[in-house]
């Protein structure tokens, strides 16, 4: 019996390299936010941090700082939906692996080829921490069909060759270790934890200087327009106190507990 993802899958016939067992598969098409919303978020003039004031009021902590994932460049920003990967340990060693031609199924280019434009590569790498999830020839992939960045919770590699392409990344470190022969893809797009922050395909990713932050796709459209709201007051603010505005008159504008 064919089962859906299937029959999702059959759309793709001819592209993929079947480096991604079907059953590690949990979603193919999943809803993601509009091309609009993604356009406003990206407009916004403070990304994360007013972000994160105002999922503060729906009982969202989604915020990742720098100390835990860093950008890999500055002045990095990113905005779009999640696909997700979860890397677990390869169950044989490293060693034997590359004396035996035995390398696990790391998803590779059929990962980037299930993906759209637009889209934010959120990878688990947690399970091996000193090791590489992502390196130049992925990020290359990567890069070319468009996606918006790059966050994983765990190491990647060749940097240097990722800020020349201008790929946004937020991770927790880069080696030179390879994780080819020690990862393998245990789950595609399901439901991955991030710095302690849980991320489901179509969550809308933000990312800039400040760090990373996760808007669950069920709340992104009221989540924006609190946000304009916010970024045309702030603004107004701003401009008050840089004319020399009284106390009084900038408190009328925003209360000195918001600011």
């Amino acid at each position: 019996m064919t089962t859906t993802i299937e029959k999702q899958l059959a759309a793709y016939e001819g592209r993929l390299m079947g480096t991604i067992p079907v059953e590690r598969i949990r979603a193919v098409e999943f809803e993601r936010p509009s091309p609009d919303l993604v356009a406003r978020f990206r407009q916004l003039p403070d990304l994360t941090s007013a972000i994160a004031d105002i999922l503060d009021e729906y009982g969202v902590d989604s915020a990742i700082p720098t100390t835990a994932l860093p950008p890999i460049a500055p002045g990095q920003r990113m905005v779009g939906p999640a696909v997700t990967v979860k890397h677990g340990a390869a169950r044989l060693t490293s060693g034997y692996n590359i004396a035996n031609k035995t390398s696990p199924r790391l998803g590779a280019l059929d990962a980037v080829t299930l993906s759209q434009r637009g889209d934010v590569m959120v990878i688990d790498g947690s399970a091996c921490p000193a090791a590489s999830n992502i390196g130049g020839i992925m990020a290359t992939a990567v890069a070319a069909h468009g996606f918006a960045g790059v966050v994983v919770d765990g190491c990647v590699r060749d940097t240097d060759a990722m800020r020349r392409m201008g790929l946004p990344v937020w991770a927790r470190g880069a080696t030179p270790r390879t994780g080819k022969h020690r990862f393998e893809l245990l789950e595609f797009n399901g439901i991955v934890e991030i710095a302690g922050v849980q991320i489901r395909p179509g969550d809308l990713m933000l990312g800039d200087s400040d760090g990373v932050i996760v808007v669950p796709l069920s709340i992104a459209a009221e989540v924006l327009a609190r946000a304009e709201e916010v970024a045309a007051k702030e603004k107004t603010l701003i401009d008050a106190i840089s004319t020399g505005a009284s106390a009084a008159e900038t408190a009328a504008i925003v209360a000195p507990e918001k600011w």
